[in-house]
């Protein structure tokens, strides 16, 4: 018998996880223009959650969806992408138009067993993805280029890290099917629309967790 109290989401997502074992990498495209950044927020009391998307295309916002659900997993260090990686898939997934790349608050390369949330849901996607995230969970800066430094870990590049308007730190790495060198040029040619989309979908988010939270059924 189907457990009723854990969301449909969390369901498809273990379950694509499960398909892709021996899955092909897809391709980063050449002609960038679609990118989308995804987020979540949560109310804890009552497990509900909210993710959003944003998908821009040639650096204008084009489309934006929301998932609202109730999660199951509770949050545990180095095990994010079990606790929101079913809500932030769905949320891509409603879009109307295939994004190119996938941006995550979150970690890929740059994670203790190297494959954080931003690589997981880009596979289960299967988008080529990055991780921007706000703090570091490994490694140590070292200067690269002007407004660029390299997040080093245990002798081994993982990443960048840049600085925002606020001028506080950034944490970019790879997550699924992206190498280093493409993030370094995603970095230098998207830069901008990979923020916006990210505080766009961080803004929509936290709207509606304010609206679904009113309402006794969330779906």
């Amino acid at each position: 018998m189907q457990n009723k109290s854990i969301d449909t989401s969390e369901v498809k997502f273990f379950e694509r996880i499960q398909s892709l074992v021996n899955s092909e990498p897809v391709v980063l495209s050449k002609n960038l223009t679609r990118i989308c950044a995804v987020d979540a927020t949560y109310s804890d009391k009552d497990r509900k959650v909210v993710a959003a998307a944003a998908l821009y295309d040639n650096g204008v916002l084009s489309e934006t969806s929301v998932y609202s659900g109730r999660f199951t997993f509770p949050y545990h260090t180095g095990l994010f992408f079990l606790h929101e990686g079913p809500f932030v898939v769905a949320a891509v997934n409603k879009l109307k138009v295939k994004p190119q790349l996938a941006c995550f608050d979150a970690q890929g390369l740059a994670h203790p067993r190297s494959k954080g949330l931003a690589t997981i849901c880009g596979m289960v996607l299967e988008i080529p993805s990055i991780g921007i995230a706000k703090t570091a969970l490994i490694g140590k800066a070292l200067q690269y280029k002007d407004g660029l430094d390299k997040l080093n870990y245990k002798g081994r590049h993982v990443g960048f890290i840049t600085l925002d308007s606020a001028k506080k730190k950034l944490f970019w790495s790879p997550g699924y099917s992206i190498s280093l060198e493409q993030l370094e040029r995603t970095i230098a040619l998207h830069q901008e629309i990979c923020l916006n989309a990210s505080r766009e979908a961080h803004r929509l988010s936290k709207i509606e967790i304010l609206r679904v939270k009113t309402k006794p059924n969330l779906h």
